[in-house]
């Protein structure tokens, strides 16, 4: 409830028009009626060469960290200078049975830095090994790494795996990890978004368990955030269930809830297109990520491929709501190269006004990890595609 004041005296009327333009002002704000992104081309910079799947957090110290894969391996990077240039590689974690990837972090408030990834078996190796879900534990912000641990286990062949980890901490101090999952349907071809929680800072975590489904299709891809104001959890997922071709949707639960009211299923008020504009369904918008900037503005990425080829899809970005809908005003943070894709994207909140831009992609003849600053521009903005 608002809070109430005690008002002295009757203000002039001028004084009223002030308040409730700067009121008008705060709502336009908070609802996103016409935020957009303008790119900086000046800022474009290379984190890793050859790298995949770059992900960036904050620490407590201020730097910014970068995890990603390569050759394999998982290895971060720290910047002291806001991402403009990067420190030398540390390792974090590798597997003799194959390779690990989809690497992910979460800095807890308690300063332990998590660095959640994908272990992939290698085909045809003479022994079974299984795909799964591992963590690596920091206490130095990154500088070394404990011996990782196996969260989940799934099957040992590609059409039951398990996919892309990713975590949040709620104000609660609970951590949430989330991944796609194929092991629960091993004689369909069907996914859902599995939740482990863990009580104790990741030492140890619940049993599984099944928050999105859409029967006879595959979730994939989740990226929650803890939405501010008390408004809930809200996960971008890949869903290829509503339009024949994967489309970025929204699954949410309110704070009070956290995800015990049952599966988001197809059916599910919890579930909605993220997009604004309806697309043919042969445009591809895959693999979403999801932030909130610190003014309540939503920003999603995708990437989106007009004919369903990854070959030519290319990063996109949105700005939606406070409450992570109506997603609109679409940019591209990347200059386009003729036949090189933008893949696996993911998003930095910098600072109150900008927001960073990762992919994976070549540019200027160099392919790698790529990053680029925008800056939310709060005024009136045509859609674009």
């Amino acid at each position: 409830m608002p809070t109430a004041v005690a008002i002295s005296c009757i203000p002039h009327p001028t004084s009223f028009a002030k308040v409730e333009k700067a009121v008008s002002a705060q709502r336009a704000v908070a609802q996103n009626d016409a935020g957009h992104i303008k790119w900086d081309r000046v800022t474009l910079a290379i984190i890793q060469a050859n790298g995949v799947y770059g992900r960036i957090s904050r620490l407590p110290n201020g730097q910014m960290i970068c995890s990603y894969d390569l050759s394999g391996k998982v290895w971060v990077r720290h910047s002291r200078d806001e991402g403009k240039t990067w420190h030398e590689p540390i390792f974090v974690a590798d597997w003799p049975h194959g390779i690990l990837t989809n690497a992910e972090l979460l800095p807890l408030r308690d300063g332990t830095l998590l660095c959640f990834y994908n272990a992939r078996p290698r085909k045809a190796t003479g022994e079974a090994h299984a795909f799964a879900i591992g963590m690596a534990r920091s206490t130095d912000g990154g500088k070394s790494w404990q011996a990782p641990a196996t969260l989940y286990t799934a099957g040992t062949e590609f059409s039951n795996g398990c996919w892309e980890p990713v975590a949040i901490q709620l104000p609660t101090g609970e951590v949430q990890m989330f991944f796609a999952n194929e092991n629960p349907y091993r004689t369909t071809a069907e996914q859902e978004i599995t939740l482990m929680r863990s009580h104790d800072g990741a030492r140890t975590w619940s049993a599984p368990e099944t928050v999105s489904f859409r029967a006879g299709s595959r979730d994939g891809m989740p990226v929650p955030i803890v939405l501010r104001d008390g408004q809930g959890i809200a996960m971008a997922i890949e869903d290829n269930g509503m339009s024949g071709n994967f489309k970025p949707v929204i699954v949410w639960t309110s704070a009070k809830d956290n995800w015990r009211s049952g599966v988001v299923d197809a059916k599910s008020t919890r579930r909605w297109s993220a997009l604004q504009s309806r697309l043919p369904s042969s445009v591809y918008d895959g693999a979403p990520y999801l932030r909130q900037m610190a003014s309540g503005e939503t920003i999603l990425s995708f990437q989106r491929s007009d004919n369903g080829d990854l070959k030519f899809a290319r990063m996109v970005v949105a700005t939606g709501d406070a409450q992570a809908r109506h997603f609109r005003n679409l940019s591209h943070p990347f200059p386009h190269t003729a036949g090189k894709s933008q893949l696996w994207n993911s998003l930095f909140v910098k600072n109150k006004d900008t927001i960073t831009a990762i992919s994976q992609t070549e540019i200027n003849g160099v392919s790698g990890i790529w990053s680029i600053d925008g800056r939310m521009v709060r005024e009136a903005a045509s859609i674009t595609r």
